[in-house]
């Protein structure tokens, strides 16, 4: 997971902000100027993410990493038959 910079919306104004992401979580890491907190909403490329866990990156006050629910799809994310049993009718 690499950081790219983006501009993201918390709060109704627009903070310049890295992001990263995976299957299951996106992290954002913004000033903490912003003043968010968990359960608050940060807005990116037209979907709105809830912050689930902030933490204060070397405990300055300067910089926070907020993660915040991933997107999902409801699809499967493996392939294959639906019988695994492998054997066949006889």
């Amino acid at each position: 997971m690499a950081w790219h910079s983006v501009d993201v919306k918390i709060k109704n104004k627009t903070w310049g902000a890295m992001i990263r992401s995976s299957e299951s979580v996106v992290e954002f890491s913004v000033s903490a100027a912003c003043k968010v907190k968990a359960g608050d909403a940060v807005e990116f490329g037209g979907e709105t993410h809830k912050v689930i866990s902030i933490e204060d990156i070397a405990q300055r006050g300067e910089t926070l990493v907020l993660t915040c629910e991933g997107k999902s799809d409801d699809k499967s994310k493996t392939g294959g038959a639906s019988d695994s049993s492998g054997g066949e009718d006889l």
